[in-house]
């Protein structure tokens, strides 16, 4: 299986469908060992692990802050104390659930978006083992208006045999 990562056009396409005025810049990856990630795990049809989607704690905050108009206030407040609450991480899932589409943009196997890893609480074995073997990877910072910008990459695995 081969999948593609999305250049920052088609990430602000897409996410575009949510949000206006969203600017979103290539950047250089994040530390992958850092306790503020949230993982998006993917899986194909045969429920195997495909792809990860990495985004930190302030992509989540805003991100997940804006879908539902919690003020930009109560997203610096997350931030702060390290901590999305519940209604953010729901949101950022929703989130996932879209974006899953820009792996498959040039013909890639239909992906899934599965379960959300917090670093803070320690990753699974499968989001662990993906880490190891990335090939792929691209990150992009992501402006939501009003509220501030955060990191997202997408990151896809080497194909193992």
């Amino acid at each position: 299986m081969s999948f593609s990562t999305p250049s920052k056009a088609e990430l602000k396409d897409m996410l575009g469908m949510l949000f206006t005025d969203l600017e979103v810049q290539d950047c250089d990856p994040v530390d992958m060992g850092a306790d503020d990630l949230f993982f998006g795990l993917y899986i194909d049809d045969d429920d195997a692990p495909a792809t990860l989607v990495a985004c930190d704690l302030p992509f989540t905050a805003y991100m997940g802050s804006s879908m539902t108009m919690l003020p930009p206030p109560v997203a610096a407040d997350a931030i702060k104390d390290g901590k999305p609450e519940d209604m953010m991480l729901a949101n950022i899932k929703e989130v996932m659930n879209i974006v899953s589409r820009l792996f498959m943009l040039r013909g890639g196997t239909h992906l899934r978006f599965s379960t959300l890893y917090p670093a803070s609480e320690g990753l699974s074995e499968t989001v662990s083992g993906l880490l190891k073997n990335i090939e792929k990877q691209m990150f992009f910072n992501v402006e939501v208006p009003r509220y501030g910008t955060g990191k997202v990459g997408f990151l896809v695995p080497a194909v193992t045999q």
